[in-house]
């Protein structure tokens, strides 16, 4: 396989980026990335970074990480997504390795968090196949599932 890669979104990949589109069936369950693009840029608060997934050359998804909580220990693995023409590939689950060990690697934290749409069941079995556990709560800002990660060592 083809060596898998994040990258930061900068201003020579952005158009790159922004263009990726899930299935036509996923669209509803996750924000466009030029919308999470400009959430990282106008919601400093957050800090949130956002990444290209790249096989070889080719950027084939993107994911945001950011909303560190240094007391608790936890990050959000926010806006993960694979283009359309790169899915049922196998690569999701080398990506989503990708971006946890780049968390690993790169902030203190003991767990990862993310949510997924109720109705979102392909996420759901993707994210506990990876190790995710559902914590049984709710994000209140938009009434999503919460899953956890926890980190070991």
């Amino acid at each position: 396989m083809t060596k898998l890669t994040m990258h930061p979104v900068t201003a020579e990949n952005w158009r790159q980026i922004t263009v990726l589109a899930p299935k036509e069936d996923q669209e509803r369950f996750i924000e466009s990335n030029a919308v999470s693009i400009l959430e990282s840029i106008y919601e400093p608060e957050h800090n949130w970074r956002c990444f290209g997934l790249y096989q070889g050359k080719e950027v084939a998804g993107f994911v945001m990480i950011g909303a560190e909580n240094k007391e608790e220990g936890w990050i959000w693995l926010d806006r993960f997504m694979l283009d359309k023409d790169f899915q049922g590939k196998g690569l999701g689950n080398a990506f989503l390795k990708t971006a946890v060990d780049y968390i690993r690697r790169n902030y203190k934290v003991r767990e990862i968090i993310l949510s997924v749409t109720g109705e979102n069941n392909a996420a759901k079995i993707f994210y506990k196949k990876n190790g995710f556990r559902n914590t049984g709560l709710i994000d209140p800002e938009n009434g999503e599932e919460i899953f956890s990660l926890h980190l070991s060592g």
